[in-house]
């Protein structure tokens, strides 16, 4: 495998516990210098692990009653990554939010969300 030239890809995935192949297939396609984090929503002691580069995090998010665990997650890696009165810039990292997730999000009404959306170009945010 090639590995990319210039600066490392910044990336974040959102999935839930039904996106577990998505998630890994979009792992498995980042070059090898990518660095960034996953939050994957899963409420099971044995969830299968996922394959990443060395330099990316895969977090398991538990859901909390009265709560959603991604929107939790969404809001703490925004507020670090998109800080408040930065424009989109250039190294914006590219976002993956996966079709279990995107139903999860939907379902919480979040401001993260609307965040997201509206801080990230859009071919920087790719949602199922």
């Amino acid at each position: 495998m090639s590995r990319r030239r210039g600066p490392s890809i910044r990336v974040c995935i959102f999935a839930a516990a039904c996106d577990v192949a998505a998630a890994q297939q979009v792992l498995l396609d980042l070059p090898g210098d990518a660095y960034g984090q996953v939050y994957l929503a899963d409420d099971t002691a044995d969830g299968l692990p996922l394959t990443a580069p060395e330099r990316v995090q895969v977090n398991r998010v538990r859901p909390h009653p009265g709560s959603c665990a991604l929107a939790d997650a969404m809001s703490g890696w925004a507020a670090e990554w998109l800080p408040e009165g930065v424009g989109p810039v250039g190294d914006s990292p590219t976002v993956w939010v996966l079709p279990g997730a995107t139903t999860a999000l939907a379902a919480a009404e979040h401001e993260c969300v609307t965040r997201l959306i509206t801080a990230l170009p859009s071919n920087q945010l790719i949602h199922g």
